[in-house]
This record gives C-alpha cells, structure tokens and sequence, in this order.
C-alpha cells in the first residue's frame, strides 16, 4: 500500500515497517478519555530555559506529560499519530495544546 492510505497506519514489526487498520478517532478518544480518568499528576519540574513538565502518572507509570497546571481529568483530546512505542494523543485545554499521552 502506498503511503499516506487514509485508514491505514505504519506498524513497526519485527522484520520493518508494516501495514495495518487505523481506529477511527471515537476509538481512540475513548481510550485516551478512560486513561486521564485514572490518572494524576507526578512532581513538577522546570527544565533548564523555564519550561513546566508535570508528568502523568497512571499505575505507577509516567504515560505523558503536561506543560501547564491543569488537571488531566479537565482536558480533550486533540490530534493523534502513530509512532514507534504506541499512538501519541494531544491533550487541548481553552484550544490550547497544554501536553499529550501515549497509548500502547
């Protein structure tokens, strides 16, 4: 299949690049939606030219990160691609992208 099919995403499989279904973006805001239900915030750090990173944290495991102090629970998803370790997912507060989430 040719790049760029609408539908389908690049998979990395144990032999290279592969092709499979795309879940609609229901399904995908869904996901997102249950996981910022479980999760909370980590401990703030500021980065080394004043940037804000709070991690979110779900089961112990940091599955993200905000760039300013909202509640995980209070955002909407925004836009997603698929990457390497997963689908990573926009968190929107006021039109704002304010950090993002993976998904497995």
């Amino acid at each position: 299949m040719p790049f760029g099919v609408p539908g389908w995403k690049w998979k990395v499989g144990r032999f290279g690049y592969t092709m499979e279904s795309e879940p609609d973006y229901e399904e995908i805001k869904a996901r997102a939606k249950e996981v910022l239900s479980k999760a909370s915030k980590g401990a703030r750090w500021i980065g080394k030219w004043g940037s804000v990173h709070i991690p979110i944290v779900v089961d112990g495991r940091i599955i993200g990160e905000l760039w300013e102090d909202v509640d995980p629970k209070e955002v909407e998803v925004g836009a997603y691609w698929f990457g390497k370790w997963g689908t990573k997912v926009q968190l929107v507060k006021d039109g704002r992208v304010v950090g993002f989430i993976w998904l497995a």
